[in-house]
């Protein structure tokens, strides 16, 4: 029969009492103790909760499960903190129907939970199961009390014996409750015998793991004794060996190395413990490795062999033009002559691809008779890249750095540092070290672990612009490298691709002539870049197509193959570029402007479109912030000018001005297309067209200035390129003509402006 009572309540942190378990337990919480102190006070029971989350302090009703005990308290003690230490026994299961959380105890009413399992055969032959899967696992638990079988075999009951199995299992506390909560006698005992068998299959096994453990660890011990036994014997028999040819290389290596005392000592500490220890231990072969390196690494430099004459003639050679930056290098290698050190600036070629900057630098180290070797930044985000790892990680090895010198084989190399502006932030830090003559005279790198002096090694950097981190830039003397005009390119073809390409592909110079007219188509109509990369590529396809055209007609007289601007085609197929794309009829809000990129210079074409709206101003292009600034710029100049530029006021909120930069795909940013934005603007607005053979570069002002820019050599290429002739350029940017290249200056028509109203006046028609 079922009752509902009220008794006094406490809630358990990670721990279900079960039904004729006995539980001691120390009650620390003000309520749960005055539940305590008036149960075991009026000789009455109490109801044990097991709280659905142990971390909660001050319980509510939804923090409790719903299916509990009722315990009886058979000791009780209450110590000086205040908490109570008692001893309770589980007697049957409950329901809580209802919690009385009153200020100073917690009381519940519930009802008694009776399973309505009859004993029967099926019953206690599942009871005799579950006993038999218990002592199997008390064979292999090491955590039961000795006693435990002891107590279950003395239990008739099937509910007792379920119970009591439980509280001696190792489960969650949710599993505890699990099976507290399930009333069933039947479906109790299936479930507790598939978790006993679960758990006697995990000890299995972890013994069987444990086994196989033991037996590897034992031959290896035994193989350890047996190597030791076995170096004692030789040692008695008068075959001392202690050290194996290898061991003995090492050592003489070692020793007759001009290192440090420092590293020297390191080394031949790190080869007394190799010495020690058994070949096979996997410790013995980072050991073994870390020796090497340190033995192949250089410690000597090689001698230097400076020759003015010959410096300046190999530069003459590999190089045309750059008489500036020929200049400078030879100043470079005339104060390394005169004070043998190598504490000035390092130099830093920054140009776009293909202009030299790698074969300078190639240059240099062929000038000082020096190895040289390179290190490609580009991508390098970690330190350990160039520092190198610890040599406690797996496979860990010097930095790029270490493997440089390695390579080499001296320590005054030519180390050439290539896209030093494709660096991450992190590894920064390990190159300024690097970079610093004050610093790198005792580098030290995470493998090696001893310092290494790099102060006789010349780095050269090189970069396609100029977005490198302040403090390596101050550690650098920047060189600049400029695209090449067409003439420069024509120069370059003849005198060193050309005649390259010839001995790479086996010709002779009778067999092939390559016309300047067909060059010239080449950098005109077959490329569209600032260096001479692809120029090479592609002469290297004409020279390819020949070979294979005289190994095709052996029988026939050899004659000179001749390559001109009409039968160019026959050898690298229609052209790729129109120079002439850009020049084209006058149309309104269509204005060319001129752009700097990594890769050179080039012309942008900037639209405006005017549309009924109300006064936005809309961008397209996949632009950059400081090009849609610029066009927040312009677009408030014009608007702050409307009446001297002719523009009706109620334009500006009857209509919106849409501006878009073409090749959407392409990412686009700058200070420079200010003056570009502005005239395209204007043009919408005023439906006048701007003149299409003339570019412009230069920012804007919100006052209508024109600020200076970079790069206009580029940009003044890259107009030439596209036959365009006229230009407009800041006044500020006056003085950067005289730097020009005569043929360039003669080519185009360059007009130098203050205010972006000139710009108007000149190009809109």
């Amino acid at each position: 029969m079922k009752e509902t009572l009220t008794i006094p309540l406490i809630a358990l942190r990670d721990i279900v009492l079960f039904p004729g378990a006995i539980e001691p337990l120390l009650i620390g919480r003000t309520k749960s103790v005055n539940a305590v102190c008036q149960a075991y006070e009026t000789q009455q029971d109490i109801l044990v909760v097991t709280q659905r989350d142990a971390s909660i302090d001050e319980i509510k009703e939804k923090d409790l499960y719903t299916i509990g005990t009722i315990g009886h308290i058979h000791n009780f003690l209450k110590l000086n903190d205040g908490t109570v230490k008692v001893l309770i026994k589980g007697l049957y299961r409950v329901s809580i129907s209802k919690v009385f959380d009153n200020t100073d105890i917690i009381q519940a009413s519930y009802i008694k939970l009776i399973s309505k399992t009859r004993t029967s055969k099926t019953l206690e032959g599942l009871k005799l199961a579950l006993i038999s899967a218990f002592e199997s696992f008390c064979k292999y638990s090491k955590k039961l009390p000795s006693d435990a079988l002891k107590t279950i075999y003395n239990i008739e009951d099937a509910s007792q014996v379920c119970d009591i199995i439980a509280s001696y299992l190792p489960l969650k506390v949710s599993e505890q409750q699990d099976m507290l909560e399930l009333v069933n006698v039947k479906e109790r005992i299936e479930k507790l015998i598939f978790i006993i068998e679960g758990q006697t299959e995990l000890f299995l096994v972890e013994k069987k793991i444990k086994n196989r453990v033991k037996k590897q660890v034992e031959k290896s011990q035994k193989e350890y004794y047996l190597h030791e036994q076995l170096k004692a014997i030789n040692k008695e028999l008068g075959n001392s060996e202690e050290q194996t040819d290898e061991i003995e290389e090492l050592n003489n290596k070692i020793k007759s190395l001009p290192m440090s005392k420092e590293t020297s000592a390191k080394a031949l500490q790190e080869l007394k413990r190799l010495k020690n220890m058994p070949n096979f231990s996997q410790e013995s072969v980072v050991i073994k490795t870390y020796i090497d390196w340190l033995v192949s690494i250089p410690w000597k430099q090689s001698k230097d062999e400076l020759s003015m004459e010959y410096a300046e003639e190999v530069l003459n050679k590999n190089h045309y033009g750059l008489d500036k930056i020929k200049d400078r290098i030879l100043e470079y290698i005339a104060v390394y002559k005169r004070t043998k050190k190598v504490k000035s600036q390092i130099l830093c070629f920054v140009g776009p691809p293909g202009v030299g900057k790698t074969s300078l630098g190639k240059s240099i180290a062929n000038a000082m008779h020096r190895p040289f070797a390179r290190i490609s930044l580009g991508g390098v985000t970690d330190e350990a890249e160039i520092r190198g790892h610890r040599r406690t990680y797996v496979g860990s090895m010097p930095g790029r750095i270490i493997q440089a010198m390695k390579r080499i084989s001296v320590t005054n190399p030519i180390i050439l540092l290539d896209e030093i502006d494709k660096l991450g932030s992190d590894p920064e830090s390990a190159l300024l070290e690097v970079l610093d003559p004050e610093q790198n005279s005792t580098f030290t790198d995470n493998y090696l672990e001893v310092q290494y002096d790099l102060s006789q090694v010349i780095f050269i950097a090189t970069a396609n612009s100029f977005d490198i981190s302040l403090p390596l830039l101050d550690r650098m003397e920047v060189i600049q490298l400029n695209g090449y005009t067409e003439e420069e390119k024509l120069n370059i073809a003849q005198h060193f691709i050309i005649p390259k390409q010839l001995e790479e592909n086996g010709l002779k110079n009778n067999e092939v002539e390559i016309c300047d007219d067909a060059i010239l188509d080449v950098v005109r109509y077959y490329t569209m870049e600032s260096g001479v990369r692809n120029l090479e590529r592609k002469i290297s396809k004409i020279v390819r197509k020949v070979v294979r055209k005289l190994v095709s007609n052996k029988s026939e007289s050899q004659q000179t193959i001749t390559i001109n601007k009409d039968n160019l085609k026959d050898y690298l197929g229609i052209k790729k570029y129109d120079q002439n794309i850009v020049v084209k009829e006058p149309t309104v809000g269509v204005v060319n402007g001129l752009a700097w990129t990594e890769t050179g210079g080039d012309v942008l074409t900037i639209e405006a479109l005017k549309i009924p709206g109300t006064g936005q101003l809309l961008t397209t292009g996949k632009l950059g912030e400081v090009m849609q600034e610029s066009m927040k710029a312009a677009y408030s100049f014009v608007k702050s000018q409307y009446k001297i530029l002719g523009i009706e006021e109620d334009d500006f909120t009857k209509y919106d001005i849409h501006v878009h930069v073409p090749e959407g795909a392409v990412p686009k940013d700058g200070p420079s297309a200010g003056i570009t934005i502005c005239t395209a603007i204007v043009s919408a607005f005023t439906d006048k067209k701007p003149r299409s053979d003339i570019a412009m570069t230069g920012e804007i002002t919100l006052v209508g200035k024109v600020l200076p820019i970079g790069g206009l050599r580029e940009k003044l290429l890259a107009a030439r390129r596209n036959g365009i002739k006229n230009i407009i350029i800041p006044k500020d940017n006056e003085k950067d003509i005289d730097e020009l290249p005569k043929i360039l200056k003669d080519a185009l028509q360059i007009q130098c402006v203050k205010h972006v109203n000139e710009v108007l006046n000149e190009v809109l028609m």
